[in-house]
C-alpha cells in the first residue's frame, strides 16, 4: 500500500488551485463535496488545474490499484481514474484532512498544501480508503451475453469460467440463471426483445445459442473480461469439433453484447454496447453435439489443473486463434502463428521452440515437415517480402508438394495444438 499512498501524495501535490502557467490549459471546474445524483443541489464551485504529470499519476494509481489489490483486478482503468478524480472533488472540503476554505478560495498553490492532517502517510491512507470505497460502489454483479450466427446445439456450462452456453429455447436453463438472481425474466431469448416489447441488440438476429458469463466488476471491466472468455471459448469449440475449413460469408459478424443486472446490484439497467466481432459469420452451420460438449468440458477441467504459467500460455494461444478466425489473409496467418508462439515460443529461439512443440503433437509427422515451410512464409509476410500469401515465392511448391493451402494448414495446426495443449502439458509435468 505504501507505493499507492506515495502516488496519492504525488497526485495532490500536482493538483493546482491556481493556473501554474497563467492560462486556462488543464482547467477543470466542478462543485465540491458529495453530490446527490438524483437531484441538482447546487453548492460551492471551484477550479483546479492539471498538468501532464497529474494525468500520468492518476493512470499510475489505477494500474497500482488493479494490479496490487485483488478485489479490484476486474475493474477497468477508465472507471477507476474517473472515481479518483470524483473522490477528490468530494473530500476536498472534508475537515478531517483538508481546510475547505483554503481549497475553495485558492488559499494555497496545490491541494496538498491545504491539508489539515500533518502526517503524510495518514493523509494518503485516508484518501485511499475513500477512493477504494467509491470504486466498490461502481462494482456490480451481472451477466454479459452475446449471440453468434450458425452455431447450435444443447445447453452446457463451464463452471471454472462461469460460462453458460444456452439454447434460446431451453427454458429450464434460463430459469436456473433467474434463480441465481440474474434479471433474465425481463428479456425474451426467443425473440431478442424485452418483455415489454422494446427491442434489444439481439432483436431480429439469426441465432440459436446465447453465450453468457457471470461477472463482477465495473461495467467496462465486465465487458472486457467477458470478451476474453468468449474468444477463448470459440477457439476451444472449433479446436475440439471435427476440423474443416469454413468459408466466411459477406454478412457482418455480430458485435453487440448486453449486460444483464443482478437482483443484488444497485444499478438495474440493461446495458447494450459493442464488445467486438468474436465469432465469424460462417457459410455453414456448426452443431455442438453431446460428444463435443463432453470434450469441451473435459478440456477446461484439464486446463484448470495446470500451473499458472501453462494456463497463461494456453489462454494467449486461444485468444490469438480467435483473432485469426476473425481476420483474413496476412493478418489471419500471422495471428495463427502468434498463437503457436504463445503456446510454445521461447525468447531467442522462436522457430526451434515451435518446431519442438509441434513435434510432440499427435500425428506430428506431417507437421514436422510442414512447419519449416510455414515459418518461412511467416517471415516473408512479417518482414514485408510478400503482400499476400500467394505472392510467397514458395507458394506453388508448397501447394504441389503437400496438396494443401498454407493458410488452411496454419489454421488447422493452431487448432490442433490448442486442442491437445492441456493433456500434453500434464504429460510434460510428470
Amino acid at each position: 500500500m505504501n507505493k499507492i499512498i506515495g502516488q496519492i501524495i504525488t497526485l495532490t501535490k500536482n493538483i493546482f488551485l491556481n493556473s501554474p502557467d497563467g492560462t486556462q490549459n488543464g482547467m477543470e471546474q466542478f462543485f465540491v463535496g458529495k453530490r446527490n445524483p438524483f437531484r441538482f443541489s447546487g453548492g460551492m464551485g471551484t477550479s483546479w488545474w492539471y498538468t501532464q504529470l497529474t494525468f500520468k499519476t492518476v493512470e499510475n494509481l489505477s494500474f497500482l490499484i488493479t494490479g496490487e489489490i485483488d478485489e479490484f483486478s476486474s475493474c477497468d482503468h477508465e472507471t477507476i481514474q474517473r472515481v479518483i478524480r470524483e473522490t477528490l472533488h468530494e473530500i476536498c472540503v472534508d475537515s478531517n484532512i483538508f481546510n475547505g476554505d483554503l481549497v475553495c478560495f485558492s488559499g494555497k498553490d496545490t491541494l496538498f498544501e491545504c491539508r489539515t492532517e500533518t502526517n503524510a502517510n495518514k493523509y494518503g491512507a485516508y484518501i485511499l480508503d475513500e477512493i477504494l470505497e467509491n470504486v466498490r460502489k461502481s462494482i456490480s454483479l451481472g451477466c454479459v451475453i452475446y449471440t453468434a450466427p450458425r452455431i447450435t446445439g444443447g445447453s452446457f456450462s463451464i463452471d471454472s469460467e462461469k460460462i453458460h452456453v444456452i439454447h434460446k429455447k431451453d427454458t429450464a436453463k434460463w430459469e436456473e440463471l433467474i434463480e441465481l438472481g440474474y434479471c433474465f425474466g425481463e428479456w425474451n431469448p426467443h425473440t431478442g426483445n424485452f418483455i415489454d416489447g422494446h427491442k434489444s441488440a439481439f432483436s431480429g438476429k439469426d441465432y440459436n445459442y446465447v453465450f453468457a458469463t457471470e461477472t463482477e466488476g465495473t461495467n467496462q471491466g465486465n465487458k472486457f473480461s467477458a470478451s476474453l472468455k468468449f474468444r477463448k471459448l470459440f477457439s476451444v469449440i472449433l479446436a475440439l469439433i471435427e476440423y474443416e475449413y469454413r468459408f466466411k460469408v459477406m454478412a457482418k459478424p455480430y458485435s453487440m453484447c448486453m449486460q444483464i443486472p443482478h437482483s443484488k446490484s444497485q444499478d438495474k439497467s440493461f446495458t447494450q454496447n459493442e464488445i467486438g466481432e468474436l465469432y465469424p459469420y460462417y457459410g455453414n452451420n456448426i452443431e455442438i453435439k453431446v460428444e463435443h460438449i463432453s470434450k469441451i468440458k473435459k478440456w477446461y477441467r484439464e486446463e484448470q489443473g495446470l500451473a499458472g504459467e501453462q494456463r497463461n500460455r494456453i489462454e494467449k494461444c486461444a485468444h490469438f486463434i480467435n483473432k485469426g478466425m476473425n481476420s483474413s489473409d496476412i493478418e489471419s496467418y500471422v495471428h495463427y502463428f502468434v498463437a503457436l508462439d504463445a503456446l510454445y515460443g521461447k525468447i531467442g529461439s522462436v522457430s526451434k521452440s515451435i518446431e519442438q512443440g509441434v513435434s510432440l503433437l499427435p500425428d506430428s509427422s506431417q507437421w514436422n515437415e510442414k512447419i519449416p515451410w510455414l515459418f518461412d512464409l511467416r517471415n516473408e509476410l512479417v518482414h514485408g517480402g510478400s503482400r499476400y500469401i500467394e505472392e510467397w515465392p514458395k507458394y506453388m511448391r508448397y501447394y504441389r508438394h503437400f496438396s494443401a493451402e498454407p493458410a488452411r494448414d496454419i489454421e488447422k495446426l493452431a487448432l490442433h495444438a490448442l486442442s491437445n495443449a492441456p493433456p500434453l502439458f500434464h504429460e510434460s509435468n510428470k
